[in-house]
């Protein structure tokens, strides 16, 4: 498959997403890579595992990721509010 063919494709499956928590995951995901690949410095296998790990925790139920402006919130007016 083509980066064409893929950025087509991923484009496509978030389009329409409204899940918040997904689209902040794809993210962090891709800033993360970018800055790692301009520090010459690739994600690691424990790394990936580990962050695939929370996205399958988050698909459970386990954990809830939050937007910017959820975590702004929590911070300012306390976790449990």
């Amino acid at each position: 498959m083509t980066a064409i063919e893929l950025r087509t494709e991923i484009m496509q499956m978030i389009k329409d997403e409204q899940d918040t928590s997904i689209l902040e995951a794809i993210r962090i995901l891709l800033f993360k890579l970018r800055s790692s690949a301009s520090e010459d410095d690739d994600l690691t296998d424990e790394e990936v595992a580990g962050f695939n790990e929370e996205l399958a925790k988050r698909d459970r139920g386990e954990i809830k990721f939050h937007t910017e402006e959820e975590s702004i919130r929590l911070i300012r007016h306390g976790s449990g509010k």
